[in-house]
């Protein structure tokens, strides 16, 4: 077990997002956490775990190498602290601690090393909605929440996508033995329920992400909110970015685009979480696919091209705001790699001409 391998399983445990380098083992979850080591014997033979499947299970200190399960194929290892408090840490390798933050605090404090943020209050919750507010009619995002080191936790329960996210991705046993898939998640059934009947339970409840104590209020806020889910894939495209290091990156859209002819035209992606996005500094420009989180490095040219595309969503539209010869070529060479920025995905004319 690698310190990379336990990272990874603690960013999706802690996102509810799936991560590229641990491949899905259907039926079996993919990491679960427990509070008490007592409830191990039972989870296990639930059938939720198998290869593939790492078991975090709470000791004295976090072990270096894991104990394969000989029944199920699952990887057990130690871990220290908690993953569910606000202001606690977590050892989860001793190469790896996970500090965890209520979000409203956050951004007073200096990031020491991986921090999952969580919305643990009302406040939280409220400041949250903020940010929100500022980055889609500003521009300006949190500079806390795009730092390479620092993940928001739950972010389908935040108005995320919830693909992906769900028992098969992950799961949470408190120290009741109640099975959730994170520590606000609501109940779905006490540990040893068998795997399809958590899933059933999963497909069944409105509220199985979790929510604050008032989680119609929430739901309400959020639902108001319909460009909340392509704030939360910019802001992942932010941290990408950084980490890549590309400095103080804009997100066309968002406050402003590179084309200011554009500002006023109705974009048709506006509201979604997975649509590509157009990220820009005065060096640099690419686009990040939400999905697959594939980046593309464009030229100034190739990016004004590609705003247009997004934006008016056809390259002949696209034509009347960027240079013809840029757009077909760029319309072109996303659709050529299974990214098209179109719904058509046809260029305007045929090129061969491609600025990248």
């Amino acid at each position: 077990m690698t310190y990379r391998s336990v990272k990874a399983h603690a960013l999706q445990w802690g996102t509810g997002r799936p991560v590229a380098a641990l491949a899905p083992r259907p039926p079996y979850t993919s990491t679960v956490v427990l509070e008490d080591a007592a409830h191990l014997d039972a989870l296990l033979g639930s059938g939720v775990a198998g290869p593939g499947t790492m078991v975090l299970v709470p000791g004295d200190e976090p072990s270096a190498e894991p104990v394969r399960h000989e029944a199920t194929g699952a990887e057990v290892i130690t871990w220290q602290g908690s993953l569910g408090e606000p202001g606690a840490e977590a050892g989860l390798h001793p190469d790896f601690y996970l500090q965890v933050q209520a979000y409203s605090i956050t951004p007073y404090l200096s990031v020491l090393g991986p921090t999952l943020v969580r919305i643990a209050e009302e406040a939280d919750f409220q400041a949250y909605l903020d940010d929100a507010e500022r980055a889609l009619n500003e521009g300006e995002f949190s500079e806390f929440l795009t730092h390479p080191a620092v993940q928001l936790g739950d972010l389908s329960a935040l108005g995320g996508e919830h693909e992906g996210d769900g028992p098969g991705l992950r799961l949470y046993v408190a120290a009741d033995g109640t099975v959730s898939v994170s520590p606000s998640g609501a109940p779905l059934g006490p540990v040893g329920t068998p795997r399809d009947e958590l899933h059933r339970a999963w497909r069944e409840s409105a509220d199985a992400l979790g929510a604050l104590p008032d989680s119609a209020s929430r739901t309400e806020r959020l639902a108001a909110r319909p460009r909340i889910g392509r704030y939360l894939a910019a802001v992942g495209a932010i941290r990408e970015a950084v980490t890549r290091g590309m400095e103080q990156p804009r997100v066309s859209g968002f406050g402003g685009r590179m084309l200011s002819a554009l500002n006023d035209v109705a974009d048709p992606l506006d509201q979604s979480a997975t649509a590509p996005l157009l990220l820009w500094n005065d060096e640099r420009a690419l686009i990040h696919h939400t999905v697959d989180r594939r980046t593309v490095a464009l030229s100034p040219d190739a990016a004004l091209a590609a705003e247009a595309l997004l934006v008016t969503g056809s390259a002949q539209e696209a034509a009347r705001y960027a240079a013809p010869d840029a757009v077909d070529a760029v319309a072109a060479y996303f659709a050529g790699i299974g990214l098209p920025l179109t719904e058509s995905a046809e260029p305007r004319t045929v090129s061969e001409k491609v600025i990248v």
